[in-house]
């Protein structure tokens, strides 16, 4: 599926649905991101994976675990959802903009 892709965007993960917990979101994403760590062996060897797909973070490190032979400063994720409810939290509690 990457033969020899030398950038991948991983925008596919398994969205939270009503009444599922965030352990139930991190299990299925956990086999979405084993599976395209597995196809990272046919990437080429400097690849460069971006994640997408929330939890981001935490599926980027899914995927840095499952693929050792991906450099780990080559795997990333957008995190700006996450930034930004971290900025709305600090606001709420200090007032500041």
């Amino acid at each position: 599926m990457f033969k020899d892709a030398n950038v991948v965007v991983m925008i596919g993960g398994q969205p939270r649905k009503k009444g599922m917990e965030r352990k139930d979101l991190l299990n299925l994403n956990k086999i979405i991101f084993v599976e395209q760590a597995k196809a990272l062996k046919s990437a080429s060897p400097d690849v460069k994976c971006i994640i997408v797909a929330n939890p981001a973070n935490t599926n980027a490190l899914i995927l840095s675990h499952f693929a050792p032979y991906v450099k780990k400063e080559n795997i990333t994720c957008l995190t700006r959802l996450d930034h930004n409810r971290a900025l709305g939290q600090i606001v709420a509690k200090t007032g500041c903009l």
